[in-house]
């Protein structure tokens, strides 16, 4: 990547805000309304900053860390009949299931 040095106008109206609040579904106060353009603009500066960085000798990496796969191997266990008998203890169970109130209306 070559150190191209390229400046874009940054300015993020408060329409744009209020799109994307509602495209991430997040509530903004209107003093948020207001302060967010700027912030995201000071954001975005700072990355167009990081545009300027001569990366022209620099590696590529794709992790910070060494670490390969740290996660367990997927074994499957055998059926727990101790897990069942509890369950049959409790006043409402079908099918090895416990029977819980509906979540959803």
């Amino acid at each position: 990547m070559s150190n191209v040095n390229c400046q874009i106008s940054i300015m993020i109206s408060k329409k744009e805000v209020e799109k994307l609040a509602f495209l991430g579904r997040v509530e903004l106060t209107d003093e948020e309304l207001e302060n967010v353009p700027e912030e995201l603009e000071a954001i975005l500066k700072y990355v167009q900053k990081l545009s300027e960085v001569d990366t022209e000798k620099t590696e590529p990496f794709f992790h910070f860390s060494e670490t390969s796969n740290v996660f367990r191997e997927d074994l499957s266990r055998k059926e727990n009949n101790g897990m069942k008998e509890e369950v049959k203890k409790t006043k409402e169970h079908k099918n090895n299931y416990l029977k819980v109130k509906s979540i959803w209306g």
